[in-house]
């Protein structure tokens, strides 16, 4: 039986190389046929894929778009320096952007420095749209919106030299290949100033998706001014008792309540000449805020050049620091502060000067880091006792002194209250110009 099996199963073999074998048992007829269609199919849809290839993935394309990127730009003109924030976004199909990625750029002086030479302003200005022209490609700069903003620097000079700088850049503007409109060059409220910055922190935070509630506050120390903006947990309190700095705002397709107050007056740069001046305007000054060491230090602020020399102090060649610290306070006081109370409930992001001083003194490192305002107070009592004269950093010790006091005795924070200092978030830089770009795109210029 068994040699009986395996010479039927060789005949059977054998039958499978003869098609035309008349004696095949039926059930390999059906097998070849089986055989017959799988070819002819797998012929056709070889044909269809290799003929027509090109065409079917044309309509696949077609059907299923790639989003086209668009991009702003927007020349910050600041108290210390004119930068660039070139941006590049992506709309998502619910119609919001996503930020793809930046070109940041800065020259120093700021454009208020050329007060005098409005066209060499200019030109400074120019620097910064040839480095934009390089990072948008060239098919889209007659799409991509330019904007110049002007801040503190702008709005702490004479009308008459404002003007002239600004038409200068309007004259530079009509000659660039970027889209621009008769709102393209303008002096930036102090309020917009701070909905924008706001706006640039929680929009990189991520803080914009879902629930506005988990918004943080922005800090904004600039040159000549500063600027805070939150969402008020209790607005109804807060619109009845500060009603002019309550901006209702469109975020997201949500309209929400944002507080926002600009100081003139209180920037870094601005509150150092208002210390140094303290005795009178006059252009050789002697502060107690400064080493000894210092010896007609000279210090640009808007259109004059200070020439300061540090005081005599009990200290040594030390600054006495409660003397230098009781001038502040007297500075702060002569501005009035909301300190408004809602502001004890936030999460407080700090930027620009906050970050940067608080990184000279080691408080935090690239990346930032919390720091409460007593590290500030402590660090600037150190610096203030330092008896070693630095060259680089003369105002140091006034700088973090100003700091400490102006956020516990300005705004109203406790000694004890944690801060999160900030430079940038995911490798962007935190500006208001992103928001400005953002707004644009959304609303046009």
């Amino acid at each position: 039986m068994e040699r009986h099996t395996k010479k039927t199963k060789k005949i059977v073999e054998e039958d499978d190389t003869y098609i035309n074998d008349k004696t095949k048992p039926e059930v390999n007829q059906t097998k070849y046929l089986l055989y017959s269609v799988f070819a002819i199919c797998f012929v056709v849809i070889y044909s269809y894929y290799t003929i027509y290839k090109s065409d079917f993935g044309d309509k696949v394309v077609k059907k299923q778009p790639l989003s086209e990127p668009v991009y702003a730009v927007i020349i910050d003109a600041g108290s210390t320096g004119s930068r660039v924030l070139a941006l590049a976004f992506k709309k998502t199909p619910s119609g919001s952007l996503e930020l793809e990625d930046e070109l940041f750029v800065q020259v120093k002086p700021g454009l208020s420095s050329f007060a005098d030479d409005p066209k060499k302003g200019a030109e400074s200005i120019d620097q910064l749209l040839a480095k934009a022209k390089h990072f948008v490609p060239k098919q889209y700069w007659k799409s991509t919106p330019l904007a110049m903003r002007a801040t503190a620097g702008l709005r702490l000079l004479p009308t008459e030299k404002a003007d002239g700088l600004l038409n200068e850049v309007v004259q530079l503007f009509e000659h660039n290949p970027f889209y621009t409109n008769e709102n393209s060059v303008a002096i930036m409220d102090g309020i917009d100033e701070g909905l924008f910055s706001w706006f640039t922190v929680n929009f990189l935070l991520d803080r914009l998706n879902g629930k506005l509630t988990n918004s943080v506050a922005a800090l904004d120390l600039g040159g000549g001014s500063i600027q805070i903006t939150f969402i008020p947990t209790n607005s109804k309190q807060i619109i009845k008792e500060l009603p002019e700095f309550i901006t209702e705002y469109s975020i997201m397709n949500e309209k929400v309540n944002l507080y926002s107050h600009s100081y003139l007056g209180l920037g870094l740069m601005a509150a150092r000449k208002s210390v140094f001046t303290v005795d009178g305007d006059l252009l050789n000054v002697t502060s107690p805020c400064v080493q000894d060491a210092a010896k007609g230090t000279p210090y640009k602020f808007a259109q004059n050049i200070y020439h300061v020399t540090g005081a005599p102090s009990k200290k040594g060649p030390a600054v006495d620091y409660l003397l230098c610290k009781s001038i502040i306070e007297a500075v702060v006081k002569t501005v009035y502060t909301d300190k408004p109370k809602d502001l004890l409930n936030q999460k407080i992001v700090a930027f620009s000067y906050f970050y940067d001083r608080a990184q000279d003194a080691g408080l935090v490192g690239e990346e930032g880091g919390d720091v409460t305002i007593k590290s500030f107070y402590e660090a600037a009592e150190r610096e203030c006792s330092q008896t070693s004269y630095n060259e680089l950093r003369p105002f140091k010790c006034l700088d973090l002194t100003y700091i400490s006091v102006l956020l516990e005795q300005g705004f109203g924070l406790p000694v004890e209250t944690s801060v999160s200092l900030l430079n940038t978030i995911d490798g962007h830089e935190i500006s208001w110009a992103l928001g400005a770009a953002y707004h644009i795109l959304q609303n046009g210029l």
